[in-house]
């Protein structure tokens, strides 16, 4: 069996602002857009940002996850900050990654048949997919 991230040991450490985000990269589009296909988020966490001393509060934190629920220890942190231009509130974030996952496949990948088995190279993680008939 390959990696797997929990959601105790991996990521808590990361929402309550314990250690820096890892491999934080901007949203480049709108943010409301890119939360739509989550279905794993936790709200009320705070995150520390890498090169800041202090945590920002009341972050939601949407969890990437695979085909059967399992954490790929990835996702996207969101939050509002004041636009002095617009004199309102407005909402943003920023994707980040334990590991930024390479897929390779696993003996007896059928892609024309949906079976796509595989993992992550540089952690591990199973990363397969069974879209098949």
């Amino acid at each position: 069996m390959g990696k797997t991230y929990s959601l105790e040991t991996d990521l808590m450490p990361i929402m309550r602002g314990d250690v820096a985000l890892p491999n934080p990269e901007p949203i480049n589009r709108d943010i409301g857009a890119e939360i739509l296909h989550y279905n794993q988020m936790r709200s009320g966490c705070s995150v520390l940002l890498p090169g800041e001393t202090s945590k920002k509060w009341n972050v939601s934190f949407f969890l990437d996850s695979g085909q059967s629920g399992q954490l790929y220890g990835s996702g996207l942190v969101a939050w509002t900050k004041w636009d002095n231009e617009k004199r309102t509130y407005a909402a943003t974030g920023l994707r980040f990654a334990i590991c930024q996952h390479t897929k390779v496949d696993d003996p007896g990948a059928n892609h024309s048949r949906g079976w796509h088995p595989g993992r992550c190279s540089k952690c591990g993680l199973d990363m397969t997919i069974d879209s098949g008939d």
